[in-house]
């Protein structure tokens, strides 16, 4: 029969275990063609992101325990298409009821449940098309977990967690939670749209949230600096890329816990002392 004092520190050894591992994952946001130089909504500068992400995933290859690529994913007649509304303004409002279904010619909702506003874009990234492909200059391994978003045609997600009523959630959350990731490297495109909401709602969910600057642009200045200030009110870190060998020391520094063949040690001591002293 096991003794008392042999299950609590097997109980404070696995306990200890679990509180050291940090286990962090790289968020590489919609880095497709439709929103680099010559896609039909192309970043300014959307290009200049991709060495920068490349460099981060090479360098700390072993200290990141997942990437993530979130990919926009629409169909050809998406909702937030400019050529689904013809005649209209850029930003329109659509209305959903309580099961997240567009108040439309073909669902009268009797009761609107939300309100959302929703700005026009160009045709982009649409279903199995070259527009939708990730840039073939950014580093892709077959490891690497791709969450597709965006898919559902009667309404946008800017989030690589959510769409933008939070109606439906991709896989992302659960997958993290299963690889046991608590902290985020989140870049790609765009800054004030994309990325913003992804990191806001990895706030939200609990995750350490960095944001890295330079390996993201924004669709405008003004509301990437807008998306930028706010992103900083809510807690999430915004870091260049310099700045991720530090965070990674932190995430997984020896000062935050004791390596854990030294609990094993330390433990095992103080339990054969205990026992002997209880016989």
């Amino acid at each position: 029969m096991v003794s008392p004092c042999w299950l609590s520190t097997i109980t404070f050894i696995l306990l200890l275990d679990l509180t050291c591992t940090r286990q962090i994952a790289l968020l590489i946001i919609d880095v497709q063609n439709c929103f680099l130089p010559g896609g039909s909504l192309a970043v300014t500068e959307g290009d200049q992101v991709i060495p920068v992400i490349n460099n981060i995933r090479s360098e700390y290859k072993a200290d990141i325990s997942l990437v993530v690529l979130s990919q926009d994913w629409h169909c050809s007649d998406h909702i937030s298409f400019a050529s689904q509304h013809k005649g209209a303004n850029q930003v329109i409002q659509l209305s959903y009821d309580k099961s997240g279904s567009l108040c439309d010619e073909n669902n009268s909702c009797t009761e609107v449940a939300y309100n959302l506003t929703q700005h026009l874009w160009p045709d982009h990234c649409v279903i199995n098309t070259p527009s939708a492909n990730f840039s073939h200059n950014l580093t892709h391994e077959p490891s690497d977990l791709v969450v597709r978003k965006g898919y559902n045609c009667k309404v946008d997600s800017y989030s690589a967690f959510y769409d933008n009523g939070g109606f439906r959630h991709t896989e992302l959350h659960d997958k993290l939670k299963e690889a046991g990731i608590d902290a985020l490297i989140i870049t790609g495109l765009a800054r004030d749209y994309c990325v913003y909401y992804t990191a806001m709602d990895s706030k939200t969910l609990g995750y350490e949230t960095y944001v890295v600057l330079d390996a993201t642009r924004p669709v405008t200045k003004e509301t990437g600096d807008s998306a930028v200030a706010d992103m900083k009110s809510k807690g999430i870190q915004i870091i260049e890329s310099p700045d991720v060998v530090g965070v990674i020391a932190q995430l997984t520094s020896d000062a935050k816990c004791l390596n854990s063949t030294s609990i094993l040690m330390i433990s095992i001591i103080l339990c054969l002392f205990k026992c002997l002293i209880g016989m």
